[in-house]
């Protein structure tokens, strides 16, 4: 999988990867790129968007350095997820996993690939399109907001039974330590809890 910015095609094991722009066209997952989002998501969504936004500053993308989990709303930190940008094979690590994104799960995904440990995997959503949304934010360098419900795993860990936690929305941003190369990404998922 090719998640350098600017590489459309790729050799890997002797095939060559489609094009980003024909797999995004390919696709039925719900998503939507750059600020198409922002007339029609949640007030937590806007706010996880503003607090990224005003990092910017005069700069593309933020980096890493100008995200403080101390200045995030509090109320927005158990949603939060900081997924690391890998130079090879896993390719993508998540490093910081807020309380809710842990409980959505039935188990803490910190430090372990994204591949096998990403949201909905115990229901069958397909890695591909969880590693697409990650490599367009990566590659495009713009943000990706996807808006399909995830029902949690059961307290005991079982994909059979599930729990009434699920998330209706989450958007991933990209950061940058020198302004231009996606090293790390920035999640968000809204959560609820009947």
């Amino acid at each position: 999988m090719s998640l350098d910015r600017g590489e459309n095609q790729k050799p890997t094991g002797g095939r060559v990867e489609p094009l980003l722009d024909d797999l995004i066209q390919a696709s039925s997952y719900p998503r939507l790129l750059g600020t198409a989002f922002l007339d029609r998501c949640s007030p937590p969504i806007r706010r996880i968007w503003d607090y990224w936004d005003s990092r910017r500053g005069d700069q593309p993308l933020p980096g890493r350095r100008d995200i403080d989990p101390l200045s995030i709303p509090a109320d927005l930190l158990p949603g939060i997820m900081l997924t690391e940008v890998l130079r090879e094979p896993p390719w993508l690590r998540y490093r910081l996993v807020g309380t809710a994104q842990v409980a959505l799960r039935g188990r803490d995904p910190t430090g372990q690939p994204v591949a096998g440990n990403y949201m909905g995997a115990h229901l069958g959503v397909k890695p591909d399109e969880t590693m697409l949304n990650y490599r367009i934010v990566i590659e495009k360098r713009v943000p990706v907001y996807t808006y399909n419900p995830v029902v949690g795993m059961a307290p005991d860990g079982s994909s059979l039974r599930q729990s009434p936690l699920r998330a209706n929305s989450s958007l991933l941003m990209p950061l940058s330590s020198d302004g231009d190369s996606v090293d790390m990404v920035l999640c968000y998922s809204e959560l609820e809890a009947p």
